[in-house]
């Protein structure tokens, strides 16, 4: 499916675009530079897509699944995060300097690096800081 389809089906229904990744597990879904700005994506399945560069401003990601997610250079200014789920995303170069509840704990098993912003008041995790020192 093409970049503007698949935003098309993400931003009008989401319900229907989970049922759409549940029969498709295996799909690629190429997400790459989305405009997905001011988008309720609440409950969104987007585990393992390739969201590299799309812009998340002001997107309701409450509850979505970002597991495994490509989030490199992202930009979630804005973004209300509260439970979305982020384990094994790579997130360097992402920009979440304002995303609104993400914690510490969302961050512990993504993947990110000295380029990625985080809040004033977040410190990137160790486990962070440990893969960049072994390169």
């Amino acid at each position: 499916m093409a970049l503007l389809e698949l935003v098309a089906l993400l931003t009008s229904d989401v319900e229907e675009w989970n049922r759409w990744r549940e029969e498709e597990p295996e799909a690629h879904v190429d997400l790459r530079s989305a405009n997905l700005r001011t988008v309720n994506l609440v409950l969104a399945n987007l585990s393992r897509a390739d969201l590299r560069s799309a812009d998340f401003t002001l997107a309701n990601l409450k509850a979505a699944d970002l597991t495994g997610a490509d989030l490199r250079a992202a930009n979630f200014v804005g973004a209300l995060m509260i439970g979305t789920d982020l384990q094994g995303a790579d997130l360097r170069g992402a920009d979440l300097r304002t995303a609104e509840d993400l914690t510490e704990e969302q961050l512990a098993e993504t993947i990110g690096d000295e380029t990625t912003v985080l809040p004033d008041h977040m410190k990137a995790p160790l486990r962070w800081r440990a893969e960049f020192m072994a390169r």
